[in-house]
């Protein structure tokens, strides 16, 4: 199993990045928000650092994506 994190989405606030990490934990993905303390403290440093990302390990990245697509995006 691949356990490297890659980046599945780069939300523009930590709210955003907090709603897709819950949804791909109901899906039994387990996410990451590698600067989400950062983010929590400075929000509007969230541009200057290229964004929040939400991390999966690529073994699930497929898998997160279809999930995303389904709930999140239209």
């Amino acid at each position: 199993m691949d356990d490297q994190l890659v980046t599945v989405r780069n939300c523009n606030w930590l709210q955003e990045a907090e709603v897709i990490k819950s949804v791909l934990a109901a899906e039994g993905i387990e996410a990451e928000i590698p600067d989400e303390h950062f983010m929590g403290v400075q929000p509007i440093y969230g541009a200057g650092i290229g964004g929040v990302k939400v991390m999966v390990r690529a073994s699930d990245l497929e898998r997160a994506e279809d999930a995303l697509q389904a709930t999140v995006e239209p």
